[in-house]
């Protein structure tokens, strides 16, 4: 890659259940990279049940996206929503790259919300399943529906994009920090990542730069607000402004004790949920004990929540920032408010389906 004129990675366009999200980025000098452009549109709320509205609405953020920003090229890798995708984990005997992929399809008849041959399915291999006596490997499957996928492609026809790539939100949280974590020595640190989304959470776990564990939670930021507004009374939209507000003023007080507590009940139920990930986890790799939690996703900008969590999970943790060691060109996600000088967690997935197409692009 000719480091005079670097070429731009495809853009990235995150999926999301909120909002959409589109990033791309460049190699630049030594390890740094260049955030050469990035935009971002919340889903209005009446869209957001209504699959054709949805659609219709993306295609338009994303038309205006690419229009009023500095991205180059069509080219783009989607991401799916996690309420779109599938993920289930699978302990299978080791079989060649081309029979697993049918003794896959065949142990998931009746197990998809949809019939399998309606299905998409791709797989990884997390790796060998500690003490069996079979030998088995532990393998992470992702499926979509195929009229699902379909209407997304239309949503990036539409928006006049060229798809070169399908992903979803696990193998992408991975992918960007995988740069992070490419060191030998790395191959043997268990680093778990929860992203905390809109109306859900994922559960990934890595071994360097190797996914190892995907779990959906179907537990989000939404859940925690209708959990306040039952407590205190109050509406949904007023519950969510309220504990952004006392975020967003940094003093813990009286009023932000008096909110957590009505959520306290549903952050031990999702604690408990993401234990039982890990405990999932340790009884296939028993000897990489889990090093640290890093949070992701729009709910990690709230810092007591993820201190809360992380305090249950009895796990030391940190605030994920996508755009470490990444430049900003001229201008990119100025529109947006895209404040470098904080991390911004819910860039993960954008960030990291641009940088997982790098050999896309090369």
């Amino acid at each position: 890659m000719n480091s005079l004129n670097p070429k731009a990675y495809p853009i990235g366009v995150d999926l999301g259940t909120g909002s959409v999200k589109l990033a791309q980025l460049r190699a630049a000098d030594g390890e740094l990279l260049d955030l050469m452009a990035a935009a971002a549109s919340e889903i209005p709320a009446d869209c957001r049940k209504d699959l054709q509205r949805r659609n219709e609405f993306l295609a338009q953020a994303i038309r205006e996206g690419l229009k009023s920003n500095n991205f180059q090229g069509r080219q783009a890798i989607l991401c799916l929503p996690a309420a779109h995708t599938f993920l289930q984990h699978l302990r299978m005997p080791r079989l060649s790259p081309t029979d697993l992929p049918k003794a896959l399809r065949m142990e998931l008849q009746g197990k998809l919300p949809y019939a399998v041959d309606d299905a998409v399915i791709r797989h990884v291999v997390a790796g060998s399943v500690f003490g069996d006596p079979d030998g088995k490997q532990e393998v992470i499957v992702v499926a979509v529906d195929r009229g699902t996928l379909e209407s997304y492609l239309s949503v990036a026809a539409k928006a006049k994009l060229d798809v070169v790539g399908i992903n979803v939100e696990s193998c992408a949280i991975v992918e960007c920090f995988a740069r992070l974590f490419r060191r030998a020595s790395d191959t043997d640190r268990a680093i778990m990542f929860i992203d905390l989304g809109s109306s859900s959470t994922q559960v990934v776990l890595s071994h360097g730069d190797r996914m190892v564990f995907a779990h959906n939670l179907a537990q989000g930021e939404l859940q925690v607000d209708k959990a306040v507004a039952s407590g205190m009374g109050i509406p949904v939209e007023q519950a969510r402004a309220l504990r952004w507000d006392l975020q967003k003023a940094g003093k813990p007080g009286p009023a932000e004790d008096e909110l957590y507590r009505h959520i306290d009940a549903h952050l031990v139920g999702l604690a408990d949920e993401v234990n039982q990930c890990l405990h999932y986890y340790e009884s296939v790799f028993r000897s990489q004990p889990v090093e640290r939690a890093i949070f992701v996703g729009g709910g990690a900008y709230d810092k007591r929540l993820c201190q809360t969590l992380a305090q249950r999970l009895n796990i030391p943790a940190q605030v994920g920032d996508p755009l470490v060691r990444v430049r900003r060109m001229e201008g990119a996600g100025l529109q947006i408010g895209l404040d470098r000088r904080e991390p911004q967690p819910n860039w993960a997935v954008a960030v990291g389906l641009s940088l997982g197409a790098a050999t896309v692009a090369a």
